[in-house]
């Protein structure tokens, strides 16, 4: 049987998110396996990787909300905006309390700006913006909307170690909120740990360990992944499968089509009177 699904893997600290989907193209023998977001070498946690012709909903699932348990030591401030940096800045630590923190972080949540770090995976002109850093050179990027939903403080240390939860939407470099409240605390600061602890509904407690991973895994249907999107229900296919334009009762700019607990294709609005075109075939 065709091995086909989402897979929830607890990435270990220590190798790259490519190491990891190569490593699992090996233990269940398929070439077919994407992921919907990196996750730095230094950095754990849950990644939602695509298995078989589930692939094919990767562009739909990449936006998850998603939530990070995130360490920051302060006193130095690094290259990288993590711990694995080259150490650009050192300088005496401003006391902080708790306090101080909680209301930093409660001053960072809500829609805002944030622009990419130089040492991210994001692409510029079709080259990835560590590539650039690692030739020394840094170009001018534009901020893109993130969402913080929740910061909560979780532990200090009393002088240098700040751990914090934060919730945030797609696409939000937590290292550059490292930095962030470390200035807000009038002090340097980088990212020591990551744990990224869910997307969207799902938790470490959902994901397989790697060494775990064989042939017996059990795959999460895209039905399921998909459940946020309104689904319509369409017994005759015919007209799907050929990719024709159908007319549904529905103001939804973005609609799955489905039958029998199955994604067939993804369709969209095309016209105020409920004329939807075929997006993406999903079968």
């Amino acid at each position: 049987m065709e091995k086909a699904g989402i897979l929830l893997v607890d990435k270990p600290s220590g190798i790259t998110s490519h190491d990891l989907v190569m490593k699992i193209r090996r233990k269940l023998n398929t070439q077919k396996v994407g992921h919907t977001g990196t996750l730095d070498p230094l950095a754990s946690g849950v990644m939602m990787l695509t298995v078989g012709k589930a692939t094919k909903i990767l562009p739909y699932i990449v936006e998850h909300d998603k939530e990070y348990v995130a360490e920051l030591k302060l006193g130095i401030r690094t290259d990288t905006s993590d711990i694995t940096g080259t150490v650009v800045e050192e300088r005496e630590i401003c006391p902080v309390s708790e306090e101080a923190i909680r209301k930093a972080l409660l001053e960072m949540t809500g829609p805002q700006k944030q622009i990419p770090p130089m040492y991210s995976a994001k692409k510029i002109n079709g080259r990835k913006l560590y590539e650039l850093a690692r030739e020394d050179i840094e170009i001018e990027r534009d901020p893109v909307d993130i969402n913080i939903y929740e910061l909560e403080l979780l532990d200090f240390n009393g002088r240098d170690e700040i751990r914090f939860r934060i919730r945030c939407s797609s696409g939000t470099y937590v290292r550059t909120v490292c930095e962030d409240l470390s200035r807000k605390l009038n002090n340097a600061g980088t990212m020591k740990s990551l744990i990224r602890t869910a997307i969207d509904r799902y938790t470490l407690k959902d994901c397989y360990e790697l060494e775990n991973i064989d042939d017996s895994v059990t795959f999460i249907s895209t039905y399921e992944i998909l459940s946020g999107y309104p689904y319509v229900e369409i017994e005759e296919l015919k007209p799907i499968y050929d990719g024709k334009k159908i007319q549904i009762d529905c103001d939804e700019d973005l609609i799955f089509i489905v039958n029998s607990g199955k994604i067939i294709a993804a369709y969209e609005r095309i016209t105020d009177n409920g004329i939807y075109a075929s997006k993406r075939g999903l079968w």
